[in-house]
């Protein structure tokens, strides 16, 4: 850890959080509904769809979490976000229209619709646990940001950066969400592209650095397995397809265009650059004697290499600036998160358990979730500080559990797909535990090894329920996708 104190780092820091308070405070004066509050009365242009995607998908784990793994494996730390950038274009392009075209809140709405209520009610306990993990990581991003650049405690650290982030979510919801990635999705852009490019100026370029780490930091398999890369990257891909903040932002779109371009524009967008701007920033830490002695007197703590090299490598004024952009990739994942846990509480929970209830009982709901999910995240941060294994944790039983429905749901429905869906869904989340619970054999991916499983039981399910329960395929209008449910205007 650094002790020196470098004034302009904490003027800079400060500046930007007190930006993000004016923001949520300003933000507050606009949310009159519930609607207002979670999905930003559905009037989001693209352009902003896709800043706001973007920012989302640079979280912890893909800025701190990430650099840390090229720094500590090598070239295939870099090389497995590639899966989390496809996702976004997949997405994007063919699946972000017929969401948007559906007249939905959450994805809780979408099983409920396709495939019924104990569909819902799975959907709704991955989607807790999701964003759960997801807040959870980014929390102890912001503590070990703050504990390596200001010298702060850690549990002081989490607090200051959790009561920031719940304030601001809490009182402007989804659109000071907005508002803030959008100022967070150019300042991290920038911030992590320009420094990518003076460290590869700096000294005789990336070759002088390349040299000092060596060759086997470039070699896709020196440090894990060919099996083990590939198939965690099939993990990075399934587990943030359609994650719960990526819908969101499908139904926040002005029209499906909008939603397509939005979300798909996104991935393009960091698929063009941040897998190597990870590899440039993990291999100048690894190059770095000043971060390898910090890390090493840190106990070994990869976590902090990112954020020491931002202090050692850099003017104190464009090193506060990059602070800043880390704690915006951190933040901006933290408070998507925590919109899309106070929408499954107040659609898929409170609303399900009181149809009933008034629009401002329902706001009162999302923002009293906003706050003690924060809270309590902020306090399980303390317990857990491993940023990627929190997130793989996430990814294992989304991926295994949620996509194959989505995929279902959108290309091939009918009501002879509801029952076998539902089996696979049952059979990818018990396969994915399992498959974790015996120490993920062969370094095959537990995400991936559910998925797998639930495609084999959708067919034989599929089979079984033709043969003996005499299914058949509709095709009658009742169950075209153009007549399931009411559709928003999208002129």
């Amino acid at each position: 850890m650094l002790d020196d104190f470098r004034p302009l780092e904490l003027i800079t820091l400060a500046v930007y959080l007190l930006a993000l308070l004016w923001i949520g405070l300003r933000s507050a004066r606009q949310v009159k509904t519930s609607i207002d509050y979670v999905l930003a009365g559905r009037q989001v242009p693209g352009l902003i769809v896709l800043a706001t995607t973007a920012a989302t998908m640079v979280g912890g784990a893909m800025s701190v979490g990430f650099v840390s793994r090229v720094y500590e494996i090598g070239i295939a730390g870099a090389f497995v976000t590639i899966g989390a950038y496809l996702s976004l274009i997949c997405t994007g392009l063919w699946i972000a229209p017929k969401l948007r075209g559906l007249n939905l809140i959450t994805v809780g709405d979408y099983f409920d619709l396709k495939f019924g209520k104990f569909a819902r009610f799975i959907a709704v306990v991955l989607c807790i646990n999701t964003m759960g993990a997801a807040v959870l990581a980014q929390m102890v991003a912001m503590g070990t940001i703050a504990n390596t650049v200001l010298g702060l405690q850690y549990e002081y650290a989490v607090l200051i950066g959790a009561a920031v982030t719940i304030f601001y979510s809490t009182a402007g919801g989804l659109s000071a969400v907005i508002k803030t990635d959008v100022l967070q999705f150019v300042i991290l852009v920038g911030g992590f592209g320009i420094a990518a490019v003076i460290l590869c100026m700096d000294g005789d370029g990336f070759s002088a650095m390349a040299e000092r780490v060596g060759s086997e930091h470039f070699e896709l398999t020196s440090k894990w397995s060919g099996t083990r890369v590939v198939t965690f990257m099939c993990a990075v891909f399934l587990g943030e397809s359609l994650a719960v903040p990526f819908v969101t932002r499908c139904f926040i779109s002005k029209n499906p265009a909008g939603a397509r371009w939005g979300v798909a524009g996104a991935g393009f967008l960091l698929l063009a650059f941040l897998p190597l701007v990870t590899l440039i920033l993990g291999t100048a830490a690894l190059a770095s004697p000043t971060v390898n002695e910090a890390v090493a007197a840190a106990g070994g703590d990869v976590q902090i290499a990112f954020p020491t090299l931002m202090r050692t490598a850099f003017h104190p004024l464009f090193a506060g600036l990059m602070i800043a952009a880390i704690i915006a990739a951190v933040m901006s994942s933290a408070d998507s998160c925590l919109s899309s846990l106070a929408t499954v509480a107040m659609e898929d929970v409170y609303r399900q358990l009181k149809p009933n209830a008034t629009d401002l009982q329902l706001l009162r709901v999302a923002r009293w979730t906003t706050a003690i999910a924060g809270v309590v995240t902020a306090c399980l941060a303390y317990f857990y500080r491993d940023i990627v294994d929190i997130i793989e944790f996430a990814y294992d039983f989304w991926g295994a559990t949620i996509v194959l429905p989505f995929v279902v749901g959108t290309f091939f429905y009918s009501k002879a797909w509801v029952l076998p869906t539902v089996i696979a869904m049952v059979a990818g989340f018990i396969a994915s535990g399992s498959w974790r619970m015996a120490g993920v054999p062969y370094d095959f991916s537990p995400a991936l090894f559910g998925f797998c499983v639930s495609i084999v039981t959708l067919f034989l399910a599929y089979v079984i329920c033709r043969i003996f329960v005499g299914f058949r395929r509709v095709d009658s209008p009742e169950w075209d996708d153009e007549a399931l449910g009411p559709r928003t205007n999208t002129d």
